[in-house]
């Protein structure tokens, strides 16, 4: 039998709350509801696409440009507007036979579907098709495309499968206020990475959200816990977003002050904040450093719930400090012990004695937050 609402349940109150069951970690039923519910509802970042190494935005600048993507399975493109200027996203789907209609870059005012000759504008309207003349009640509100949500924010795409989805302005205004003094960075370096790694997006999520396990996967000497005053350490709960933050343990590993909102000052001890780590609902990471920004997306992989296609991207604020990255802000180390230590997690999730777990409420908020968001989202 599929999980039951019941059986997900997560309390509101943390000190009587327990954890997803470990069911919604391995079974493929569980992960097609996230993908149909979860997935559809939420904004996603757009990866960038492996045969143009520039970034997406820079591949939609000019006026009529449109490049196929895909996301999560889901065959789309983005077009940016020949009259107005305006990037949309459609279904990479046509309306008559379903055909792809665009299979690599191309420029023009008019996109023609490669099966039969069907005709669409750079807003999605159908604009004609050969042998359908004279046709009674047509077109149809249906063989337009489809224009999906789409927004554009600091050289990143990011598309929302919902039509009515909640506005990408209002579900970012907490970010977007924390970085209001902060330089963009605008150098996106050549390191990015695509790869699968052991276990469940939700695993991956958690641990993100998990102050708790610092003092012990990233324990000292020489590890994470070592890098930061864990005493500090801050979680802020929003709607769709967490924010969380700890002060260097070294002044000089930490932001100028001058860079940040003045609620991150510490005007007593002069000390500095070493990183904002926010999370984006339901699967992506927004990693500020003094050197720049990490983003990390976990992607769920259809049809395999104990796997998660991992994305990767930098980009520069301070190139010198960049080159300290795995030195100073310990990157790679954290990444290797995370990885590591959820491989080990995927294998007893699979044990049989794997029971709901509780949640330590000065902890591990992050997590409460995250379990009840998924079972309240599946589950409606």
């Amino acid at each position: 039998m599929p999980l039951s609402a019941e059986q997900c349940h997560v309390d509101d109150d943390i000190r009587r709350a327990e954890s997803l069951p470990a069911r919604a970690f391995v079974e493929p039923e569980f992960l097609e509801r996230e993908l149909d519910t979860v997935f559809k509802t939420s904004w996603q970042l757009v990866p960038e696409r492996g045969d143009d190494p520039r970034p997406l935005d820079e591949q939609t600048a000019s006026r009529g440009t449109r490049v196929p993507v895909s996301l999560l399975g889901r065959p789309l493109f983005l077009q940016r507007g020949w009259d107005d200027d305006v990037l949309r996203a459609f279904p990479n789907t046509c309306t008559h036979a379903w055909f792809p209609l665009v299979l690599g870059a191309s420029r023009g005012p008019t996109l023609v579907c490669g099966q039969h000759g069907r005709r669409f504008d750079c807003a999605g309207k159908f604009v004609s098709q050969p042998g359908f003349q004279g046709l009674e009640g047509f077109p149809r509100e249906c063989d337009h495309l489809t224009s999906l949500p789409v927004a554009a924010w600091r050289r990143m795409m990011f598309v929302n499968l919902d039509p009515a989805a909640r506005s990408f302005a209002d579900s970012w205004s907490e970010i977007d206020a924390s970085l209001a003094r902060m330089p963009a960075p605008e150098d996106r370096l050549p390191s990015a990475e695509v790869r699968e790694i052991a276990g469940n997006w939700k695993q991956h999520a958690w641990n993100y959200l998990d102050r708790f396990h610092i003092g012990y996967v990233h324990r000292p000497p020489g590890g994470l816990a070592d890098a930061i005053e864990l005493g500090s350490y801050k979680t802020e709960l929003y709607e769709d977003s967490v924010l969380q933050w700890v002060y260097a343990a070294k002044p000089e590993d930490g932001f100028d002050p001058a860079v940040l909102p003045e609620r991150f000052h510490d005007p007593k001890k002069g000390r500095r904040v070493f990183a904002l780590w926010w999370f984006v609902w339901p699967n992506l990471t927004l990693n500020f450093y003094p050197w720049g920004l990490s983003v990390n997306v976990y992607q769920p992989v259809p049809g395999r719930p104990d796997a998660t296609r991992f994305l990767w991207y930098q980009w520069a604020i301070d190139r010198e400090k960049h080159a300290e990255r795995d030195k100073r802000w310990l990157s790679s180390q954290v990444d290797a012990e995370d990885v590591d230590a959820l491989a080990q997690v995927s294998r007893g999730l699979r044990s049989g004695f794997a029971p709901r777990g509780r949640f330590a409420p000065d902890d591990e908020q992050g997590p409460h937050w995250f379990h009840k968001k998924v079972a309240r989202t599946v589950f409606g």
